[in-house]
């Protein structure tokens, strides 16, 4: 299903996720612009990764809305029209004319969206090489080279051949300054060039946008900056970005909006300046205050 205000690249409505009773987003809504660089910071366990891993299906939503280029790729609104129904019937008294009204309703829209979740399921692969993820931990095949795990992906999903892939990996690679390693092996590599690796990886696919997991974080202090310069570079081509980070310097200087999460909502949101220099948000205050 198309969405006419299609100038946004990516719409989030209301997007809930439970593990269990544990409901880790609860009503999560953002609208990301087609160059954006968005940085969302906030204390661990707000459900910063479980939203980046719902953008592109790792988990699937429980209930919301997710727009991708004007193409609803996930819907499950008929939740609260369920929740209205069963809140009616449990009235000893209720209009039964808008009982049926909601009922006809949620009839309607738990067939349409049934249609978009099998729309969804089909693409899924296509859907995931237009929203790449670049994980905290890499991910690379260890038996593999690193030209290798290069362009596997685009050679089995998009059927490229194996000379041309070849071609745009070591393309990449020198983009990264690591062409020198296309015949190595991952456990040959410090932790900063496998990192620079994945985004090579996420990048072969040649996605509309890129998500960032902490990438950063499980790297040596000294490694972090050859990760943040790649990243720096690919925000200044223009790539579209969401970028969960505890690196405060990247997102005052690199990211053009930052975003506060805390118990599974977005309670800040601004520019850098703004975000770093005058925040409203008590908790984002005192959070700043420990990490700045």
């Amino acid at each position: 299903m198309k969405d006419n205000q299609n100038n946004v690249l990516l719409r989030v409505n209301d997007l809930h996720k439970k593990f269990g009773k544990l409901e880790v987003l609860q009503g999560v809504n953002l609208e990301v612009n087609k160059g954006d660089v968005v940085a969302i910071i906030g204390p661990s366990g707000c459900g910063k990764s479980t939203f980046l891993r719902c953008l592109n299906f790792l988990e699937t939503p429980n209930s919301g809305e997710i727009i991708f280029n004007g193409d609803t790729v996930f819907k499950n609104m008929r939740v609260y029209l369920k929740r209205n129904l069963r809140a009616m019937r449990a009235q000893k008294e209720y209009d039964k004319e808008l009982y049926a009204q909601i009922e006809a309703e949620y009839i309607s829209l738990k067939k349409e969206e049934k249609v978009i979740e099998k729309q969804m399921n089909k693409g899924i692969n296509l859907h995931r090489q237009k929203i790449g993820m670049v994980f905290q931990q890499f991910n690379l095949f260890p038996h593999l080279t690193i030209l290798q795990n290069i362009t596997l992906a685009p050679m089995q999903l998009k059927k490229l051949p194996k000379d041309q892939a070849n071609e745009m990996a070591m393309e990449l690679l020198k983009k990264v300054g690591l062409e020198d390693k296309a015949n190595a092996y991952p456990s040959t590599l410090s932790g900063g060039q496998k990192q620079r690796i994945a985004i090579v990886r996420a990048l072969a696919m040649e996605p509309e946008v890129l998500l960032f997991d902490e990438p950063t974080s499980a790297l040596d202090p000294e490694m972090v900056g050859e990760v943040l310069n790649v990243m720096t570079e690919l925000a200044k081509s223009g790539m579209t970005m969401i970028v969960v980070t505890h690196e405060m310097g990247f997102a005052k200087e690199v990211a053009n909006r930052v975003i506060f999460m805390n118990d599974g909502v977005i309670k800040e949101e601004n520019s850098p300046e703004e975000f770093f220099g005058n925040p409203k948000d008590e908790r984002l205050k005192e959070f700043l205050s420990k990490v700045l």
